[in-house]
């Protein structure tokens, strides 16, 4: 089979779909005799893997609506394509072969008041009758496959749950020097707390400063908060500098929009702790990640969240920052619970696979052909 997929978002720096997307092909090329096209309008930095099963192909630059909805399905057309795999949301409005699409979460559809007016329309109701064309749809929660059917009124047999996983790139670290050396490159001491995804209304960033604030307050020690992550092009502006201003915590909150896979990985071996408070997330690879470090995760009881962390995290209601910051300060206080939540974190995370994401895949690709 003649598989073509959408690889635009393995453009330029990679993020959590980017991510997911190299480790779902790199044990996808190794599994059959199936032939993939991954289409690009440039040229991208080596995937870290190469297979005679896996072409590279550059359509070159046309404006995004342009070149998804007319260049790559005359490109799938002409290189007589069997199934068109899109793993980020869009279908192009030009139907040439079977399609499975993957859609994370459907948070633009569930809450449109985190989502600034005029980017809106990205996700109206033609995309969403175009995701409905697909023979199959994808998604990495059962949370997400919930909110598809009652938002969407897809037929439930259509959606397949497949759950991602943390790059095999996170694991403990224990060499203290580059971690040492991290840190003080960032203006960072040892205990400092991290977050990490994309800033957005989502996230909950504001309340996040507030209960570092109120946890440093419980603790009777300043804590610092690491926030890594770039602005999201289409949520209204989350203000890091005002609320940390507001709080008291103007000199202890560093933002970073970006770092390498390395000094992610040296990050969250580095920090005392992996908060996530999002409000609504499909799957939350950044928690798999830190687990997978060994490192203490306490997150938010919403959505997909306790699917991915299960028994091996502290839990608080993202809405309420007394409960927050006592999930922080009892964490950072008890060196047992420390120990106990990167025992059980590392044990949960290790349940999670790409092998065993792209074995179920490619069983869906063949449902996808009939």
């Amino acid at each position: 089979m003649r598989i073509g997929v959408e690889g635009r978002t393995l453009q330029g720096k990679r993020y959590g779909v980017a991510r997911c997307l190299v480790n779902l092909l790199k044990y996808l090329v190794q599994m059959g005799d199936d032939e993939y096209v991954l289409y690009l309008s440039e040229a991208i930095e080596p995937l870290g893997f190469s297979s005679p099963n896996l072409e590279l192909e550059v359509l070159g630059f046309a404006p995004s609506l342009a070149w998804r909805h007319l260049r790559l399905p005359l490109a799938m057309r002409r290189d007589k394509v069997d199934l068109h795999f899109s793993p980020s949301y869009f279908l192009p409005l030009v139907k040439v072969c079977p399609s499975v699409v993957e859609v994370f979460d459907i948070t633009f559809k569930v809450h449109p008041e985190w989502f600034a007016k005029d980017r809106r329309f990205i996700f109206d109701d033609i995309f969403w009758r175009e995701v409905k064309r697909a023979e199959r749809i994808l998604t990495t929660s059962e949370h997400s496959r919930g909110d598809i059917v009652r938002t969407l009124g897809v037929d439930p047999g259509k959606i397949t749950v497949i759950p991602a996983a943390a790059d095999e790139l996170f694991r403990p670290v224990d060499d203290e020097e580059r971690l040492d050396g991290l840190r003080r490159g960032l203006g960072l001491s040892e205990g400092f707390l991290f977050t990490a995804g994309s800033i957005h209304t989502r996230r909950n960033l504001e309340r996040l400063i507030e209960a570092a604030a109120e946890a440093s307050r419980l603790l009777g020690s300043e804590l610092q908060l690491l926030i890594l992550g770039t602005p999201a092009p289409f949520t209204p502006p989350v203000d890091i500098r005002g609320t940390a201003r507001r709080c008291g915590m103007e000199n202890r909150v560093v933002h970073v929009e970006y770092v390498s896979e390395e000094e992610l990985l040296l990050l969250y071996n580095a920090c005392g702790m992996f908060v996530y408070p999002s409000l609504y997330e499909g799957f939350g690879l950044p928690v798999i990640e830190a687990m997978s470090c060994g490192t203490p995760v306490a997150c938010s009881n919403t959505t997909s969240l306790p699917e991915v962390g299960g028994e091996a995290v502290q839990y608080f209601d993202p809405l309420d920052v007394e409960e927050m910051a006592g999930a922080v300060a009892r964490i950072m206080s008890d060196a047992k619970l420390r120990g106990e939540l990167a025992e059980a974190g590392r044990s949960r995370a290790a349940t999670f696979s790409w092998r065993r994401a792209a074995e179920e895949t490619r069983r869906v690709f063949r449902e996808a052909m009939g």
